[in-house]
């Protein structure tokens, strides 16, 4: 397991865009993944561990990569931060996500 790439993605609610990453990523054996939201209100919200947990971070919209270093600025440090800029429009596992 200590091969596999950590990649923590993230919405706002977490429940549509970032659940539906993690869901398709937690079969593949090249990684470990998780998802969280950056609202307070998320069905689980980021936080510092979770970014020191994960090599790459990919968001899902620009504001949310601003939110995750306005709140964490030292826990990204040593990872990467990918923007997909997916809107939120989308359904949990959208066949277009």
């Amino acid at each position: 397991m200590g091969d596999r790439k950590k990649i923590l993605f993230v919405c706002s609610a977490n429940q549509q865009r970032s659940p539906t990453a993690e869901a398709l990523y937690k079969e593949d054996p090249r990684f470990e993944v998780k998802s969280a939201g950056t609202s307070e209100l998320a069905k689980n919200s980021v936080d510092a561990e979770m970014l020191k947990w994960a090599d790459i971070v990919v968001v899902m919209e620009h504001r949310h990569a601003r939110i995750i270093r306005d709140r964490f600025p030292s826990a990204l440090q040593s990872v990467r931060l990918t923007v997909l800029d997916i809107p939120d429009v989308f359904e949990y596992m959208d066949s277009v996500l």
